[in-house]
């Protein structure tokens, strides 16, 4: 019969005494057809022939991106719309010419008089002021109200003149200029010389005169100011422009609202932070885990050094580093894991055993080595640790038919060694043979058994961790029984290398200190970067939420009920994240660009009640890209995992929040901006140079300044570090870079899964999937077994 834990875990992990039988395409998604429908202009012979793809899941993967790429080009037209459509297809009196909207360079080489009501065409250039009182105009009214026919006296026949256009004034240039509004035209009565018509000036001088009060004065008079005075009309809106008005005004205040949002609560959770205690009881197990491919001696050295030499006490603490394949660095004389042995102290030699791995073919049944010793720190020891740890290599040596790069599976296949393997303990599963030799091997090396690691650390193998940063990650851990998963900061080594290192550095901060502290009070941080993140294997409380672990058995009450919640090493999380077969570019990217992101989502969606967090003062320190080409590389498989990962949880209706007010929310409207990096920063160079041509838009422009300005506050505010302003006017110089060049780059490149430039290994070619996986190979073991059968 099988366990709870086998009926919850997919096909692509269990083994059946008989061979696995192949999973049959039985229907595809929505997503294929609606691929095949904004490509179906685009035949298949085309793409063959001139994107050099062959197979049909190529076809399909390059249809996907097509589709993918039209999807960002409808929003970056949306977004242009919005931005300038309204006003010039909507609104239909943007033609009109409203006199505070005129310069001197709207007329271009054409001399101008603007009086009457209009605006002429005239001999000599008399300025944007009204000069109604220049152009002579006889009235019958004025005559027989006062005697003469012409009030002003002027020297210009409007005959002479060439009329070019009505001209407007808003209700501003009425009050300022002391105008008179009847019927919706403007009169200007500066010039008047008429006595008759004092009182009536003085009484809707900068106002508008109703029809019951025109009624109050004689006929004559008041026509006769009308022919006398006229300015022109005043200016209206469409219900178009009405529309255009309330669509620029909402989408200001909302976008206003989320930065000052943003920036308000990640100052508060920022000084928040600092004031939380980060004493730990430092007796909670931890598993401090390193991938590791083709890094160099120097990188995996300073590495393992940091985390032999932090504060946490050895005897709760492990290291292990997973080598993922017999692979050589490039320029490095050794492989990985001869590296990672020849630094270490060995106590226990592995052997091959079997696991089942993430792949397709026969390289789906892979073997690994298990190693066993102590790791002595040789550089910056810290006087409060004893400088060294136990350590656990898994190294991966592949099955007997591989000959190149044997054993290489990725960095996800790592991490699910070590999550089935808790997974299985958790549940008291069946174990692989690899799984086995991990269990007897951890057992020998602690006091305590392996089930009893609670915490898992994961870092990179070229990652430098602070002597206090376990501490400080445990005691949050220990402080709130909600959060399940958390990250530190991380910082830039090699700040001056290259220019590409400096445009790095104020991205790096403000994505800690702005974004992920902002998440961090929803307790929803979108990504636990893979570098340095630490989650919760399980968690153990009592009936009153008290987080309790193993060293607290002696004095448990008989009538305590322990509840145990596997979190990391929980089927649900496991499952997904352990699908070795991706058939959409979607699946794809989740899977093979952005696993760190991956997990971190499926974490959000599963136990959407608990808490993902940002801790600042935990630090790590790394190198960052100093070519532009690893950059470009990297930021690829950023970008477009972010844009897939943000697409999972733009449908989870659960998160943190309701409507406007909800994580989910803040989550499309991110995933929208991500899309239109590349419009937005268009048009952010159309409105700097339109503001210095022409009339600044202002309201755009203190959004620009806000939306740069407020994060250099922030860090003023909490690091009081001036120097990072420096680094935000190099990143700002750097705009055109990380707001077009290379968001266009990763989404031409949706359908490339490779990992660039990044890690590059000797003889590397393009993998294969060959031959047919045979599951009898391996073997498995009950976990009630396992104490009185030592070996396999």
């Amino acid at each position: 019969m099988l366990t709870s834990a086998q009926i919850l875990t997919n096909s692509s992990r269990t083994t059946f005494p008989a061979p696995l039988a192949t999973r049959e395409n039985t229907g595809v998604g929505v997503w294929y057809y609606v691929s095949r429908i904004m490509t179906f202009f685009i035949p298949t012979w085309a793409i063959r022939k001139f994107a050099k793809v062959d197979s049909e899941e190529q076809v399909q993967a390059w249809r996907e991106k097509m589709a993918l790429c039209l999807i960002v080009f409808l929003c970056c037209t949306f977004l242009a719309g919005i931005t300038y459509g309204i006003n010039k297809f909507i609104c239909n009196n943007s033609h009109i010419m409203v006199h505070n909207k005129l310069t001197p360079k709207t007329f271009k080489n054409v001399d101008i008089l603007i009086g009457n009501g209009a605006i002429y065409e005239a001999d000599e250039n008399f300025g944007l002021e009204n000069n109604t009182h220049l152009i002579s105009k006889e009235s019958t009214a004025c005559k027989k109200a006062f005697g003469y026919s012409d009030l002003n006296s002027g020297s210009i026949d409007e005959g002479d003149l060439r009329r070019l256009t009505d001209i407007y004034w808003d209700w501003s240039d009425v009050a300022r200029n002391g105008f008179i509004v009847i019927d919706g035209k403007v009169y200007d009565p500066n010039y008047n010389d008429e006595s008759g018509l004092n009182d009536f000036i003085e009484a809707f001088k900068g106002t508008e005169v109703t029809a019951s009060n025109l009624r109050k004065y004689d006929k004559n008079c008041i026509q006769c100011f009308k022919d006398s005075f006229l300015a022109g009309k005043i200016s209206y809106k469409t219900n178009g422009c009405i529309f255009g008005d309330i669509v620029l005004y909402s989408t200001a205040t909302m976008i206003f609202a989320l930065i000052f949002v943003k920036f308000i609560l990640a100052f508060i959770y920022a000084w928040y932070a600092r004031t939380k205690n980060t004493k730990c009881r430092g007796t909670t197990p931890i598993i401090l885990q390193v991938t590791c491919y083709s890094e160099g001696k120097e990188g995996l050295k300073s590495t393992l050094n940091s985390l032999s030499s932090l504060n946490y006490d050895e005897n709760y603490r492990l290291i292990l580093v997973v080598c993922d394949g017999d692979v050589k660095g490039e320029g490095e004389e050794k492989t990985t894991p001869e590296t990672v042995k020849e630094m270490c102290e060995i106590d226990e030699i592995g052997t091959p055993k079997s696991y089942i791995s993430l792949t397709s073919g026969h390289k789906r049944h892979n073997r690994a080595k298990v190693h066993t010793g102590w790791y002595y720190a040789t550089e910056n020891l810290n006087p409060q640790s004893s400088n060294r740890s136990r350590i656990m290599i898994i190294e991966k040596c592949g099955n007997e038919q591989e000959t190149a790069k044997k054993g290489n599976r990725g960095k996800r296949d790592s991490q699910v060694i070590v999550m089935n393997f808790f997974s299985k303990i958790y549940y008291s599963d069946r174990m692989s043979e690899l799984e086995v030799d991990m269990y007897h091997k951890m057992k020998r090396q602690f006091a305590f058994k392996p089930k009893d690691f609670e915490l898992i650390l994961m870092v990179d193998a070229d990652t430098i961790v602070a002597n206090d940063a376990v501490d400080i990650m445990a005691a949050a851990f220990e402080q709130d029984n909600k959060v399940m998963g958390l990250c530190g900061e991380t910082q830039i080594l090699n700040k001056n290398e290259s220019w590409v290192t400096n445009i790095q550095v104020f991205e790096y901060y403000i994505s800690h200190h702005l974004a992920k502290n902002f998440e961090s009070v929803f307790g929803g941080v979108t990504c636990l970067p893979g570098c340095f993140c630490c989650y919760r294997l399980k968690l153990m409380t009592d009936q009153y939420g008290v987080i309790k672990n193993f060293t607290d058995l002696p004095n448990k009450a008989k009538d305590e009920v322990w509840t145990m919640v596997p979190l990391l090493a929980n089927p649900i999380i496991i499952n997904p994240y352990s699908a070795f077969e991706a058939k959409t570019l979607h699946e794809k990217n989740l899977l093979h660009l952005g696993e760190d992101r991956y997990l971190t989502t499926l974490l959000m969606k599963n136990f959407y009640k608990r808490k993902l967090i940002f801790v600042a003062k935990a630090k790590c320190s790394t190198y960052v890209p100093a070519q532009y080409s690893v950059l470009r590389s990297q930021r690829r498989r950023w970008i477009n995992s972010t844009i897939h990962n943000m697409f999972e949880l733009a449908v989870v209706d659960k998160l943190c929040g309701t409507s406007c007010f909800s994580m989910q929310f803040i989550i499309i409207c991110e995933l929208f901006g991500t899309l239109t990096l590349p419009a937005a920063i268009f048009f952010t160079f159309i409105l700097v140079i339109s503001s210095i041509v022409y009339e600044p838009a202002w309201i755009p422009l203190i959004m620009l300044m806000c939306i740069l300005g407020l994060p250099a506050v922030l860090i003023m505010l909490t690091t009081f570090r001036i120097e990072y302003v420096y680094w935000l006017l190099i990143y700002i110089l750097a705009l055109p870079v990380w707001n077009f060049f290379l968001p266009v780059y990763a989404f031409w490149r949706f359908d490339d899964f490779s990992w660039g430039d990044t890690r590059k290994v000797e003889g590397e070619d393009a993998k294969e999937i060959e031959g047919e996986f045979d599951a009898s190979k391996i073997k498995f073991l009950d976990y009630a077994e396992l104490d009185s059968d030592e070996e396999m």
